[in-house]
């Protein structure tokens, strides 16, 4: 070991400064204790005697008493390392006693900052709890109370700016019939609020998140959902100045359903449209040759079916359209042909496109998406997925915050 071939003298100093310690503060004594098989480091922090120390208030005091504390640090090499420190407590003007602040640990933590702060590194850039916490030598459940406590701290001490432009969806938290509801501030790119459920009370916890931390209901612009009815009655309720946009991939999404329920209709009388499901939902543009000419086929063999797509693949080329007036003109000629088309799927979207015109008509005006909030969506399961799943849906929303919320998160600490 390299430091056993250093004087006392310069160990002392060598840790006073990897620690990054200024005075009065310095490292007094260091020492290597057996345990087990491995050395753990002992590094014993003391302070100049006699000085005058900063109360809370601001003041300059005497120390009072002291109170014995241990924390653990970062390994040094292979070793694990814990700092202790007799903490001085001072006797403030109005006559309280506090302990003073140490510059290496936050408040009421048994771990030094540059532990957290590459605790939460790790877990940023995507290690679950678990393996963080096998790293660093703890329990991955000790990783998630440093996360929180941080998360809540930043929810707290962040305001947020107005938001223009919100998204709302569901998420599935984990296996059943579990949601949260997400809201997104879509111009910054972030998380807002979490509620949990999917109705109209979840969408009121959420929105309250986002008020508390200094958003303006009365506010915002415009909301980008899916055709939900508890998340219109929610939005129409407590967001009374937004347009409400319904985003076109949720539009399309509903029309593949349809095709796919023609699909197996047809299906009952043929094997050969059993196994071609996701032929029918593709963009015929990322279809290959062989399948085009497939597709082509079972349009003429199933003229239903065939006649269900073409409506699918119209609706796209109307979504995709960049001039307002034409494009609504061209969805008003598409629900007048779907509500004479005899086939009751497409006949059900068309009849859903015209109770929810309002909103699709805000779509080809604005042309806002969903695309964040999906993407959004998608990380949050990835989360999910590398934690295995969540029993507590509190670490579930505090990791969420804590990927998604854009917070000031010391992820890289100064020493």
């Amino acid at each position: 070991m390299w430091v056993k071939y250093l004087s006392s003298m310069k160990q002392e100093e060598l840790f006073t400064l990897a620690l990054g310690l200024q005075a009065p503060w310095f490292v007094d004594r260091v020492e290597f204790i057996n345990a087990g098989e491995r050395e753990v480091l002992h590094l014993y922090v003391d302070y100049k005697r006699g000085i005058e120390l900063a109360g809370l208030d601001g003041g300059k005091y005497k120390a009072y008493d002291h109170r014995e504390r241990t924390w653990r640090h970062l390994n040094f090499f292979q070793h694990e390392c814990y700092l202790h420190a007799n903490v001085p407590r001072v006797k403030q003007a109005d006559g309280t006693i506090q302990q003073v602040h140490v510059p290496w640990a936050a408040e009421g933590s048994s771990f030094t900052l540059l532990f957290e702060g590459y605790a939460l590194a790790l877990c940023k850039y995507g290690l679950s709890l678990s393996a963080t916490g096998a790293m660093l030598g703890v329990d991955g459940r000790v990783i998630g109370r440093i996360i929180r406590r941080y998360v809540t701290e930043a929810l707290h001490a962040q305001p947020l700016a107005q938001v223009k432009v919100m998204g709302i969806d569901e998420t599935s938290s984990r296996k059943g019939h579990n949601y949260l509801t997400i809201l997104t501030d879509m111009d910054r790119k972030k998380v807002v609020g979490i509620g949990e459920g999917k109705d109209e009370e979840a969408f009121l916890q959420a929105i309250e998140q986002a008020t508390l931390r200094g958003v303006s209901a009365q506010h915002v612009e415009t909301v980008v959902m899916d055709l939900s009815p508890s998340y219109r009655a929610a939005a129409r309720e407590h967001l009374p100045h937004a347009d409400i946009v319904f985003d076109r991939f949720h539009l399309e999404q509903m029309i593949s359903k349809a095709v796919d329920e023609v699909r197996k209709q047809e299906a009952q009388h043929t094997v050969e449209l059993k196994k071609t499901k996701y032929l029918w939902l593709r963009n015929e543009s990322s279809l290959t040759a062989k399948q085009r000419l497939e597709v082509k086929f079972l349009c003429y063999t199933y003229p239903t079916l065939g006649k269900a797509y073409r409506f699918k693949e119209w609706f796209k080329q109307i979504a995709n359209n960049n001039e307002p007036v034409e494009a609504t003109a061209l969805l008003k000629e598409w629900i007048k042909l779907a509500n004479r088309s005899k086939i009751e799927p497409i006949k059900k979207v068309a009849k859903s496109f015209k109770a929810h015109w309002t909103g699709i008509l805000h779509y080809f005006n604005t042309r806002i998406t969903s695309a964040f909030v999906e993407r959004v969506n998608l990380k949050i399961q990835e989360i999910k997925r590398l934690a295995k799943g969540y029993r507590n849906i509190k670490n579930f929303i505090t990791m969420i915050y804590f990927h998604l919320g854009n917070l000031d998160l010391p992820t890289h600490i100064k020493r």
